[in-house]
């Protein structure tokens, strides 16, 4: 989605409008795998239960971006920047339906390195591709002064330190992972932050709608308290996890796995805590969200060590 200097739309991007569908969905189906274990031993139980839910999944994915593309094509038509007729909207509707098709048919085609979800190749390089653009855009904030350079140089330590604990959390997983864990050490890095961060504004979002005047002109402070819940979440969707998948797999079920899976949870907490913090006290325009970045830093990963012939999370 592109802006011209003066704020007005000029363009979208319609393959991150077509990602979204699968991001809504795939997210309330890890929840409901972790409210509901049974749902999930019973879709690892046999090759059909996997295929059924996978079918169903699919559909879901595209009903969603059937909605959201008439959501999406009816705003623009009200903002004036297409034609409100119901040719207009449907062509938009379809178009972003496609859009999804692709995606899932893409997500299902890309294995790096091992089979596994494409999911989070396509919204890895949804996030790299954004980057030149990004860049150029704060390098013209920083010329007309709206950066400075102590913004640049804490951005840049705060995601190298980032980057590094990704690393470390990496390492740590591929040193407890089998093949029977492979699913374990992707959904134990990469959901959590995302889940908790989708809860976390859920849950703020009762106290704004029923008890608007608490958050009345307090934006930056309700930033800082959904930092602080999802900070508190994440270890809580890191433990569901591990409690759902070592029920199916014992094995898991060991001091070691627990020790790896606090160090993980910490890693998580303070990367996106972290990010989150200099993003409320720097000016600067494209700190990269936490999870985000842990998905980006773990595909990169699994690229490189896949080359290298080392062990990498299934991605």
């Amino acid at each position: 989605m592109t802006y011209s200097p003066n704020g007005s739309l000029i363009r979208f991007s319609v393959v991150a409008l077509g990602i979204m569908p699968l991001f809504t969905v795939f997210v309330y189906a890890e929840i409901a795998k972790l409210v509901f274990p049974s749902f999930f031993r019973w879709q690892g139980a046999s090759p059909d239960n996997a295929f059924h839910t996978s079918m169903v999944i699919k559909a879901m994915i595209l009903l969603v971006a059937a909605v959201q593309g008439y959501g999406f094509t009816s705003a623009l038509a009200d903002m004036g920047l297409m034609k409100d007729t119901p040719g207009a909207v449907a062509t938009g509707v379809i178009s972003l339906v496609g859009t999804s098709a692709v995606m899932i048919w893409l997500a299902g085609m890309a294995h790096v390195p091992y089979r596994g979800s494409g999911f989070w190749l396509l919204l890895a390089v949804s996030l790299i591709c954004a980057v030149p653009a990004d860049f150029i855009r704060a390098l013209d904030l920083t010329r007309v002064g709206a950066v400075s350079i102590q913004d640049w140089l804490i951005t840049i330590l705060s995601i190298v330190l980032a980057v590094a604990a990704i690393v470390v959390a990496n390492l740590l997983l591929c040193g407890t992972r089998s093949d029977a864990g492979a699913e374990f050490s992707l959904t134990v890095l990469l959901w959590p932050p995302f889940l908790a961060n989708i809860v976390a504004g859920y849950l703020l979002l009762i106290p704004v709608l029923f008890i608007p005047d608490l958050f009345a002109g307090a934006t930056r402070e309700l930033i800082l308290v959904s930092l602080i819940s999802s900070a508190i979440l994440i270890p809580v969707f890191v433990y569901a996890y591990y409690r759902v998948i070592s029920s199916i797999q014992p094995e898991f079920a060991c001091n070691e796995t627990r020790s790896v899976m606090l160090m993980v949870a910490g890693i998580q907490i303070l990367v996106c805590t972290g990010l989150g913090i200099v993003d409320y006290i720097s000016d600067f325009p494209i700190i990269p969200d936490g999870g985000m970045l842990i998905v980006c830093v773990t595909v990169l990963l699994a690229l490189r060590w896949s080359a290298g012939g080392k062990p990498a999370l299934q991605i």
